[in-house]
């Protein structure tokens, strides 16, 4: 079982049972309750182990995996159960004072981000100052791929194996290019996906990270390739002939006359609409070839998700970007709401869309989906337009709500048993249940967008 699914059991399990008393338990461990847990959950959060909001004195699955880290940083069997040796350990050990955690802010973290970033760790688009979830994620990362324990701290053991990534990091010796190489081919390269829009970070850095490789992962999957990420001869050849190939005079001269809408016909139109349909936008039972209001409603929702000028038109450049589209990812619902478990408490901001930060109701739906690999609307609205209506809701569905005006002005993710996940004003991040009374009168619908 994933870590995900532990978490998710976890807090599903919670909302239905008590957790047992253990004031006559010799040790502590997974169901138990009591206030000596919440010391030992407050002193796991000084070590930096427990990265929950705050300490709560349940001793649930994320108690149990800070404790299995503490366990393997000291050297103990990591059993997830707090014994008299692991109490004693947990006594002893000074707080690290010096390490960066989350809840650090200020110039360190800025720095450290910025390193985790060079390395390919550190996906956020911007350098916040903040240690937040994304950055603990980030190092837990970096500390795996590293042989170092994965505490999500940046302790000193950790800003130093940085610190020699930093210096030692070499473009590799053969001809294939990979994660950690550094050079001028990395260059080359990243101008190339970039080109052909697999590379989208908006700086040509000269390493291959994460991020190069995803890019590379995508072309290769897109041109029939072996999926490895890694660029050998017949990667190069196919990407030098794909540039070439756009580079071409004619082709760029033919497809710049698309222009597609409503009451056009033929095999352009059913081309987009197929595409539309693959990807969750168009749905009509089949491509029809005439292009009609279905369509243009179905291309201003992808143009809308693409960040494009919304016309419902569709002209040369969403041509390109809509036949460049992969096709939708079907989503883990499982993962989706795991996901969903661990930001449970996470702030509401207006606008928010990432842990950093916080959450609105959308932009909690929106990172969700994105972490799935899936795209939806930001709004609710969209959201509401974009989707598939459904009698009765299942995991994963949205749920909508009509809050502060006669249309869908509230959203959530369905979990199952009558409750939904979702980021409220007044709450933040927190589990609802569609019985209650405010949710029942406002209840407008459920719908699937995937």
């Amino acid at each position: 079982m994933k870590p995900n699914h532990v978490v998710f059991a976890a807090v599903m399990a919670s909302s239905f049972f008590l957790a047992p008393d253990d004031s006559q338990a010799a040790e502590w461990k997974k169901g138990m309750s009591s206030p000596e847990i919440k010391q030992i959950q407050q002193r796991l959060k000084e070590q930096g182990f427990f990265t929950y909001s705050k300490a709560t004195g349940y001793f649930g699955a994320i108690t149990e995996e800070a404790v299995k880290a503490f366990q393997r940083a000291m050297n103990l069997p990591a059993t997830g159960i707090v014994d008299d040796a692991t109490y004693a350990k947990l006594k002893s050990a000074p707080a690290s004072n010096d390490a960066l955690a989350v809840g650090s802010r200020g110039v360190a973290v800025s720095d450290l981000q910025r390193r985790l970033k060079q390395l390919g760790y550190f996906r956020y688009p911007q350098i916040t100052g903040y240690y937040g979830a994304v950055t603990a994620d980030a190092v837990r990362q970096f500390q795996r791929a590293n042989g170092l324990p994965e505490t999500g701290r940046a302790d000193r053991a950790t800003m130093e194996r940085l610190k020699q990534k930093e210096t030692s990091q070499t473009a590799p010796s053969s001809d294939v290019l990979t994660v950690g190489a550094r050079s001028d081919q990395v260059r080359e390269l990243q101008q190339q996906l970039k080109q052909l829009g697999y590379f989208t970070y908006p700086d040509i850095t000269g390493y291959y990270g994460v991020l190069t490789a995803d890019a590379v992962r995508r072309f290769q999957r897109d041109n029939g390739l072996p999926v490895t990420g890694a660029v050998d001869n017949q990667t190069a050849a196919r990407l030098a002939n794909a540039v070439k190939a756009k580079a071409t005079p004619p082709a760029a001269t033919e497809r710049s006359t698309i222009r597609l809408s409503i009451g056009a016909r033929g095999d352009d139109v059913k081309r987009i609409q197929t595409k539309l349909k693959e990807l969750g936008y168009f749905t009509h039972p089949e491509a029809t070839g005439y292009y009609g209001t279905a369509t243009a409603d179905a291309v201003r929702r992808f143009q809308q998700a693409a960040k494009l000028p919304a016309t419902g038109v569709v002209d040369s450049e969403t041509y390109e970007r809509l036949i460049g589209q992969a096709p939708a990812v079907k989503v883990d619902v499982i993962e989706l709401v795991a996901d969903a478990a661990e930001l449970l408490g996470a702030p509401y901001v207006w606008g928010g869309d990432a842990p950093e930060e916080g959450f609105d109701c959308s932009g909690f739906i929106f990172y969700l989906f994105q972490q799935q690999g899936v795209t939806v609307p930001r709004t609710v609205a969209l959201m509401w337009n974009a989707g598939t209506a459904v009698s009765a809701p299942e995991v994963g569905d949205i749920v909508f709500f009509a809050t502060t005006v006669s249309g869908p002005s509230h959203a959530g993710i369905y979990i199952g048993n009558g409750q939904f996940v979702h980021s409220g004003a007044s709450t933040g991040v927190t589990i609802s249940r569609l019985d209650q009374s405010y949710w029942k009168q406002r209840y407008l619908g459920a719908k699937r967008l995937f």
